[in-house]
């Protein structure tokens, strides 16, 4: 029967409002201090809701607000009474309340300068968001740090390796995504004051012949023991005392793989190790 009353004013309603042919924010108008939908207010969500602007199964959002006129506290009630008797009116027309994603009230629309009894008649309104509001996906979950190293498994003299800890090709210089794996390390050995430590240097992709790999930033041939000595130098630059670590270099003599047949080998060769000395 709504429809009934309403269809001899949709030629008079429709012309004016200009119905939306896709998805725009849709404005209702308030008189001072009233939260009651006027006549006006009333047909135009008829008018959308006749032209399947506005049709159950699809999401929208609901904002109220207010102008300078009032206080804070008065503007932002005033607001979601607004906001909640246009949601009132939408669900009295056969919109789903589970489609109506927001119904807030902002309250009071700042604006610098503006004075005079008549208040902003802009800002009294309410909006109608058709589509709703863009969700924000959940933060994906924390990456599983696995421990760089579970004291309480590790017996003496059994090795650690340094997942994660990347050089510059043929240079003892670390590259800057090793630094959490440094920080940690330093934070092991800082929580564990009796924690003594040797770090093993290794490389990979020699000859035969070579003891060890050539430095570019240090030209000579002790590559893996100048990377185990950049970690010592880490160590020791941030307060762990030298007298809890050692350094040495074992070139390609301990090889994880053998042969090298893939790069994958290759980075599993070439890698730093933490020995466990004393707990």
């Amino acid at each position: 029967m709504r429809f009934l009353k309403v269809l001899p004013l949709l030629f008079i309603v429709v012309p004016a409002f200009a119905v939306p042919k896709t998805a725009d924010t849709i404005k209702l108008y308030f008189d001072i201090g009233v939260a009651k939908l006027s006549p006006a207010s009333q047909h135009i969500i008829d008018s959308l809701v006749y032209y399947e602007k506005l049709v159950p199964g699809k999401k929208l959002g609901i904002v109220g607000y207010a102008d300078f006129l009032g206080d804070e506290a008065s503007n932002v009630g005033l607001s979601e009474h607004r906001a909640k008797n246009v949601q009132a009116y939408l669900t009295g027309m056969g919109i789903k309340a589970e489609d109506i994603q927001t119904v807030i009230g902002k309250g009071e629309v700042k604006r610098e300068g503006v004075t005079g009894a008549a208040g902003y008649p802009t800002d009294r309104r309410v909006d109608i968001i058709p589509g709703g509001f863009k969700q924000t996906p959940p933060p994906p979950p924390a990456p599983v740090v696995k421990p760089l190293i579970d004291l309480s498994k590790v017996k003496k003299n059994e090795t650690i390796k340094l997942d994660n800890m990347f050089f510059e090709p043929g240079r003892h210089a670390m590259k800057p995504n090793s630094r959490p794996t440094l920080q940690r390390l330093l934070g092991i050995m800082k929580e564990n004051p009796t924690l003594k430590i040797q770090i093993e240097g290794h490389i990979c992709c020699i000859p035969a012949t070579n003891t060890d790999g050539y430095d570019e930033d240090s030209q000579d041939f002790m590559l893996s023991v100048n990377r185990a000595k950049e970690v010592y130098d880490y160590l020791v630059q941030n307060g762990i005392k030298t007298d809890r670590m050692k350094y040495t270099g074992f070139g390609k003599r301990k090889p994880l793989v053998n042969p090298e047949v893939t790069e994958e080998d290759e980075n599993m060769n070439r890698r730093v190790e933490i020995r466990i000395l004393e707990k």
